[in-house]
């Protein structure tokens, strides 16, 4: 071998990757800083188990993750084959010593008949059976050949260099008593002469090294970028529910020292960007998983964040010099706007933040924050945004509800329920919960019937409880997802005023929307309580023993809401409610849990409409049609409406039911409390 060639090919080799790694971490460590290091053993739990044990690709697709925990640890355990054979280059008889050398060739022999299996089966699958969400690119093509040549060139050199050696050496003897298939190799090598065992052996060694840092190179340029960062991604994930909307200090921005040219909110430019925002921009590995159950990709909207991601990368590169120059003093960035040459403004305001994007991404990009600052800063800084949420906005501030109407009239849905109303701090003792009713069942005629159903569901458990009435303001979560950031702080402090003043310590609510908001973002204004959706109080009350139930139900399919699944990682307790109503087992969408398609209304989209492609709305009642239920159960009021909305569509409501599963529980209940079933 030759020692000055192995230097000569290691340095271009190392030297080539970090130059062009370089040129896009530069850009990474000059956007905008966040704090990516705190709570570092879980962060790297995360590591250890979506990254080496790859979990979560083997949990949402076992086939395809499978094949790539073979193909990634396969990579992994090599590394130290790698370092065998850089190690021949200057000393050729070199072997690592005794039984743990043998172990170690038994094991590479083994681990690289597994890649080879698994890279069968990749190029099966991606040419083959070809997937929808996989398309084809000559990237792919390269990456998956060179892995080929790198695996079938070190087992051809193993046994051409057992052939040569193993007689004379017996370092390299002992090694091929472990090595399986190299030896198998070997045999079949028996009689070849010596320089054309020589030249096999010499050819082989080259070729695979020469292809390692050949992909070494290749690794920066491209999609699979990802295979240097993204265990770093998942070290650097923000470590909270997917759709906490990270607390803007607007009270700093807007201090009376603060320069008006510089005052900022949200994102216009790629420079305003977070450097994870890039980061995740350049680790994509393009898989298209986010697009799987995406709601907008499926109907035909133009949204898919594998394309923002692309479109997000192109663009830093494009912009390379002028992001390295020094920011402009006077804030007035020359870089172009982000929103309409780099993410049109259909694609921007299409998004119903339901989360499936980031659940779906096998080394958790963050998909979301993104989307919240380009909004928060065409809402706030630019004043655009779609027409129809005008009067959303104005609503929200004369009102505190979408719907714009009297907030005096706020607890009209309770009449004749005779619900007690929590007015002072001198009432806590006498309730054990809050039921926080929310705008869609305090306006909505169909939250309404929710919000009654579940009053009776308490009531029956002996639940003592109360409402704010004309007093409650709401969370402020859609317009926080509409990017009007100044409103919603303006309601989420008010409200937690309210419910601090008023000594509450534990929340209900029927809106997954409001119990994500009370939940995972009120805590960074000061509000600190225990909240639970009611699918998770039914439960609870249930398992009590103070709910007695008669199952009512056949052929009950559960759509699971993105805020309270996805978002918040409740999947058993509506399904253990339901369970208690059916008479059979409840029925499941194809897509379902933390994969289910989004209903369409998340993300303002409540109050938009729909100009491109297929109703979202329409789509997932067709996917429950399918399943031929007589009950289309949800848990969330938007939910309801939407479904609802969906089979009046398809005229399909005479035949198939729509209830949140308060309702059916309502329906079930055994004794005088209980109301007449539906059918």
């Amino acid at each position: 071998m030759s020692p000055i060639g192995i230097t000569l090919l290691m340095l271009m080799g190392f030297a080539g990757f970090g130059w062009l790694a370089w040129r896009k971490l530069a850009l990474v460590a000059r956007l905008q800083p966040e704090v990516r290091w705190d709570h570092p053993a879980a962060r790297l739990k995360a590591v250890l188990v979506n990254g080496f044990l790859q979990r979560r690709m083997i949990a949402r697709e076992p086939g395809a993750g499978v094949m790539h925990a073979v193909i990634f640890l396969g990579f992994m355990a090599l590394l130290a084959r790698k370092l065998q054979l850089i190690a021949i280059g200057y000393h050729e008889s070199f072997v690592y010593p005794g039984l743990a050398g043998g172990l170690f060739a038994a094991l590479k022999d083994f681990v690289e008949l597994a890649v080879l299996a698994a890279l069968a089966w990749a190029f099966w699958r991606r040419y083959v059976l070809r997937p929808r969400r996989l398309e084809k690119n000559r990237e792919a093509l390269l990456v998956l050949t060179l892995i080929l040549v790198i695996m079938l060139t070190d087992l051809a050199y193993d046994g051409f260099r057992f052939a040569l050696f193993s007689a004379s050496d017996a370092g390299i003897a002992h090694e091929r008593g472990f090595a399986f298939a190299g030896s198998a190799i070997a045999a079949h090598l028996a009689g070849w002469s010596s320089a054309a065992l020589q030249a096999g052996y010499q050819l082989s060694y080259w070729v695979q090294l020469i292809t390692v840092f050949s992909f070494l190179v290749i690794l920066p340029t491209g999609e699979h970028f990802h295979i240097a960062t993204a265990l770093p991604a998942l070290f650097l994930h923000r470590g909270r529910p997917a759709n906490q909307v990270p607390a803007v200090d607007l009270e700093a921005m807007m201090a009376d020292d603060t320069d008006p040219a510089t005052l900022k909110v949200g994102a216009r430019t790629a420079r305003d960007l977070s450097w994870k925002d890039a980061f995740d921009a350049f680790t994509c590995t393009e898989c298209g998983r986010c697009k799987d159950a995406c709601p907008t990709f499926l109907t035909g909207k133009p949204l898919s964040q594998k394309w923002v991601h692309d479109s997000v990368k192109h663009h830093l590169l494009e912009q390379r010099e002028a992001i390295l120059a020094p920011p402009p003093k006077d804030g007035d960035d020359p870089l172009p706007a982000l929103v309409g040459p780099v993410i049109a403004e259909e694609t921007l305001w299409a998004c119903t933040t339901c989360g499936y994007c980031e659940a779906a991404c096998p080394i958790e990009l963050e998909h979301l924050p993104k989307f919240f600052k380009l909004r928060q800063h065409r809402v706030m800084m630019e004043g655009e945004f779609p027409h129809e949420l005008k009067p959303v906005f104005e609503a929200y501030e004369s009102q505190s509800n979408p719907w714009g109407l009297p907030s005096q009239s706020r607890a009209d849905w309770a009449q004749g329920l005779d619900v007690p109303v929590w007015t002072d701090a001198s009432q806590a003792a006498e309730f054990d919960v809050l039921f926080y009713v929310g705008s869609a069942a305090s306006y909505d005629p169909r939250g309404q019937k929710i919000a009654r159903a579940f009053v009776q569901v308490l009531r029956a458990a002996g639940v003592r409880f109360a409402i704010l009435g004309a007093a409650e303001t709401s969370t402020g979560e859609c317009v926080r997802r509409a990017g009007n950031e100044m409103l919603f702080q303006t309601l989420a402090t008010q409200l937690v005023e309210m419910l601090n003043s008023l000594g509450v310590k534990h929340i209900v609510t029927c809106d997954p929307h409001a119990f994500n908001s009370l939940a995972n973002e009120y805590p960074d204004f000061g509000g600190h309580w225990r909240v639970e959706h009611h699918s998770q109080t039914i439960d609870r009350l249930m398992r009590e023993g103070r709910l007695a139930l008669a199952p009512r139900f056949e052929r009950v399919i559960f759509h699971d809401p993105c805020y309270l699944a996805r978002h918040n990682d409740e999947i058993g307790a509506p399904r253990r409610v339901l369970g208690s109503v059916s008479r059979d087992r409840p029925l499941e969408f194809e897509l379902h849990g933390v994969k289910a398609m989004c209903c369409g209304a998340g993300g303002a989209r409540m109050w938009l409409e729909e100009t491109i492609g297929t109703r979202i709305n329409v789509l997932r009642t067709e996917q429950a049609l399918q399943r031929a239920p007589k009950v289309i159960a949800t848990a969330c009021p938007y939910c309801a409406v939407m479904i609802g909305d969906g089979l009046k569509s398809l005229n399909r409501e005479a035949e198939v039911v729509n209830r949140d599963i308060v309702e059916l529980v309502a329906e079930s209940l055994q004794g005088a409390a209980a109301r007449p079933p539906l059918h």
